[in-house]
């Protein structure tokens, strides 16, 4: 496996890794969105990113971190998961981040749903003894978006050109 397969695979891993961290603590840990943050950096000679593409890629990330700070102040999103979208939003780039945020949109909804059936379910014996399973479970609990944003940012991850071409 060649390194650029290796590194091809460093978003969705990361990604993935966010996601499962909110469903099972509902926090995502700084050190991942500082990991993704180095990444980005590192990736952009390995890629060969323009300027202009990096600074509009910024300046892309940094809106997304506004409006995401404006639903935190009001408590609609966790302070983690606006972290999580601005990085992925500075991975994916201005062009892909309006799929993304629909993406996300529509996989929060699919996962707000889900969570409302699992909680309206009785819980098997074999899960109570499972913390994070009966926090999930709680009616009162939160949703683990960063579920969400983690598959949205990787689906669109998968459609850029540079990553499709190490495969």
């Amino acid at each position: 496996m060649n390194s650029m397969v290796i590194w091809a695979l460093f978003f969705p891993a990361t990604m993935a890794y966010a996601g499962i961290s909110d469903l099972r603590t509902m926090r995502i840990p700084n050190r991942v969105v500082l990991i993704l943050l180095v990444g980005y950096l590192a990736a952009i000679p390995l890629v060969g990113l323009t300027l202009p593409a990096v600074l509009l890629s910024a300046a892309t990330a940094t809106v997304v971190l506004a409006f995401g700070f404006l639903a935190f102040s009001h408590g609609w999103m966790g302070g983690g998961d606006v972290k999580l979208l601005a990085v992925a939003a500075l991975w994916l780039g201005a062009g892909n981040v309006a799929a993304f945020i629909i993406c996300t949109s529509l996989f929060g909804a699919v996962l707000t749903i889900l969570m409302l059936i699992f909680r309206a379910l009785w819980l098997p014996a074999a899960w109570q003894g499972r913390d994070w399973i009966l926090r999930l479970h709680r009616r009162d609990g939160g949703i683990p978006y960063g579920v969400a944003i983690a598959a949205a940012g990787v689906l669109v991850y998968l459609r850029l050109p540079w990553v499709a071409a190490p495969f």
